[in-house]
């Protein structure tokens, strides 16, 4: 059959009731078509189907052939009737309950919203479109907040006064996507506020100000639990209107142990009526009637030792809490500690660098960094006012902006050869203070690293040496000068005793032993001198003792640990080896072509760091002790033991001379 065809059978039929062609228009629409065609409509104002005119029809035919929402308000009762499609977004509570029923009494609870705009249709103002409106809707059991998209469109009659029979209602049901659009909002302008914010106390107050306002609940706040995860503190909270403040510490378990043990396996807890939650048992519940509370979302925060934190959202009076509500509760929890813990890192930050700068600041020295560019990163107090630039002044900007020069690019250079290198670099570089008095400075820069070891900067600090450096220049001034002197003095000695030797009937060779001691002293003094008179290397003190002896055949061999002894002990040694010396070219092993000595030293001892030094001649003639001890022996055994604060030994063995001096050493060289 064509569909003019159709059209014609249908229009026959209307023009011929009868008991199955009056439902022609009714045909199909499944279960809501099936129950308009069952309803008794005889029993409403609407009449017999058979009776109804012409555009009801038509509009009853367009709703149940589609399976767009649309549903049909007919008559000064507005009486209902509506397809399939719409009947999925009504409750057990209307559907079909309402099918025949005039709208008054079928929508009591949104009346107000929609009688007036019903009304407007059929008085014959056109029809109204309406975008993501609030009409609440009463479903399984509960006044929903639903949105909706849709029109109101008047259905023609020209009996009607107005020409208006009723009003076509073509709709889409917008809550989820409202809802999830305001939520992806409220979650954006929440991140926002929270970021803005370096404080614990104010994240936790602007989070549960915007989850209660935005949910319009009683109460809202943040319990932080303890390490043993029995209890929680409430420091702060939000309260709206009806609720009441739950400030204080809570023992969990005093509120459910059942309900606190999913808290602790991180499940989030939707209560819509404490009173008849099967998993809070009675004697629990005077806990929440003192706190006020009837409905309530639990969202945890669980930590690598557990549970640490509870969101919580509590409603005066029982309330059905959307699944959309509760994961925005739990979306809201993980911002908010995510927020918490930005704002316990910035604060740990700030009072680290707070730290940091005291600690700088209270230092005389230089301390500072530096980018990869030279670029200034941190001064403390000191460098700035080496600098005489405020910090503003030189952060982010290097030594040729701010200085120039010749200066600032020696400093650059040194900055970039620790870059380089990787290498700690220790310095000495020289900058004119604004002043323009120029001052020497020395330090060390390292490298500055990141977490994954790469060089990002340099690190320095330095100390202003140039007050230390003219002090040293003159210090090295006066002793050259006394060095100079005492030679001088040595010489004129050495003068005076050759004078008045020449006169007295003496050996040469006590005269030459007299002139080679003052000589051994002298040099011992030149020695010292080069060290500022400070200390000496013993290796140092024992090669110059020995130098006439050792010779080019390796005769005389030194060998012992680094050791720097003081001058006192330094003048002594040296003078006791020479005596040895003196004696081992005449008696002992250095007195022919083969004898060997060997001088060597070790450092030991347990209740202290001594020195054992041993003397040792191999291959001279044999030896025999003297009858008397000489000058050089009485030296060498009192001389020396007393200068040192030790024990000295001379063995006189057949095959040669062994001399063994053992003494502390100071912790630091005694002048």
């Amino acid at each position: 059959m064509t569909p003019l065809q159709e059209q014609n059978r249908v229009r026959a039929s209307v023009r011929a009731p009868g008991e199955g062609a009056s439902l022609v228009f009714m045909r199909d629409g499944g279960t809501a078509g099936a129950r308009l065609r069952a309803h008794d409509w005889a029993a409403t104002p609407l009449g017999p189907p058979q009776d109804w005119p012409q555009s009801l029809r038509t509009a009853v035919r367009l709703m149940l052939s589609t399976n767009h929402p649309m549903f049909i308000f007919w008559g000064a009762a507005a009486i209902c009737l509506f397809n399939d499609a719409y009947g999925a977004s009504l409750g057990p509570e209307k559907n079909p309950a309402i099918l025949g029923m005039p709208a008054a009494e079928a929508w009591s609870e949104i009346w107000p919203i929609i009688g007036p705009q019903i009304e407007l249709v059929m008085a014959g103002r056109g029809a109204t479109w309406h975008r993501d409106h609030l009409v609440p809707i009463l479903r399984h059991g509960r006044l929903d907040d639903a949105y909706w998209t849709y029109s109101y469109s008047p259905i023609d009659d020209d009996q009607a006064p107005s020409g208006v029979g009723g009003v076509m209602v073509i709709c889409t049901e917008t809550t989820e996507r409202v809802l999830a659009e305001r939520r992806h909002q409220f979650l954006v302008g929440l991140s926002d506020r929270l970021r803005a914010l370096t404080e614990p106390p104010q994240v936790l107050a602007a989070a549960a100000e915007a989850l209660g306002e935005h949910l319009g609940a009683s109460s809202v706040g943040y319990a932080e639990v303890d390490a043993s995860g029995a209890t929680a503190t409430v420091e702060r909270d939000w309260v709206g209107l009806g609720g009441a403040a739950v400030i204080g510490v809570h023992r969990l378990d005093d509120y459910g142990p059942r309900m606190m043990a999913e808290l602790r396996r991180g499940t989030p807890i939707a209560v819509e009526d404490i009173a008849r939650d099967p998993r809070l048992p009675g004697e629990v519940l005077p806990a929440y009637a003192a706190l006020g509370v009837s409905a309530m979302i639990l969202a945890p925060l669980l930590q690598e030792e557990g549970l640490r934190g509870i969101l919580f959202v509590h409603q005066a009076n029982p309330r059905g809490w959307r699944p959309e509500e509760v994961q925005l509760v739990v979306e809201v929890a993980a911002r908010t500690a995510a927020a918490l813990a930005s704002a316990r890192a910035h604060r740990a930050l700030v009072e680290s660098e707070r730290l940091l700068r005291a600690i700088g600041d209270s230092s005389a020295q230089l301390i500072f960094a530096k980018d990869r560019t030279s670029r200034m990163l941190y001064a403390n107090a000191a460098t700035l006012t080496v600098i005489g630039k405020p910090l503003d002044a030189v952060l982010g900007r290097n030594e040729l902006e701010w200085h120039g020069g010749d200066e600032a690019r020696a400093i650059m250079e040194n900055d970039q050869e620790v870059l380089a290198s990787g290498a700690t670099l220790r310095v000495e570089e020289r900058f004119t203070s604004p002043d323009g008095q120029e001052r020497v400075y020395e330090g060390i820069k390292a490298p500055m690293r990141d977490e994954a070891g790469a060089i990002v900067g340099v690190v320095g600090v330095a100390s202003d040496v140039t007050e230390r450096n003219r002090q040293q220049r003159h210090l090295r001034l006066m002793v050259d000068e006394l060095n100079h002197r005492v030679k001088n003095t040595l010489a004129i000695v050495q003068s005076i005793a050759h004078q008045t030797f020449r006169h007295l009937d003496l050996p040469a060779e006590a005269r030459r032993a007299f002139e080679e001691r003052l000589a051994a002293l002298a040099n011992a003094h030149s020695l010292l001198t080069r060290e500022s008179w400070e200390s000496a290397e013993l290796a140092d003190v024992a090669t110059e003792a020995c130098a006439a002896h050792i010779g080019a055949e390796g005769r005389v061999i030194i060998d012992g640990p680094s050791l720097r002894i003081s001058p006192k002990a330094a003048v002594t040694i040296a003078m006791a080896l020479h005596e040895l010396c003196t004696n081992a070219a005449k008696y002992g092993a250095l007195s022919n072509e083969s004898g060997r000595v060997r001088l060597s030293w070790t450092l030991a001892g347990r209740s202290g760091p001594r020195l054992q030094l041993r003397w040792e001649e191999r291959g001279g003639p044999t030896v025999a002790r003297p009858s008397r001890r000489g000058f050089g022996s009485r030296m060498i055994e009192q001389a020396l033991a007393a200068e040192l604060q030790g024990e000295v030994r001379m063995a006189f063995l057949p095959s040669g001379l062994v001399c063994e001096i053992d003494a502390p050493i100071p912790e630091k060289p005694v002048r």
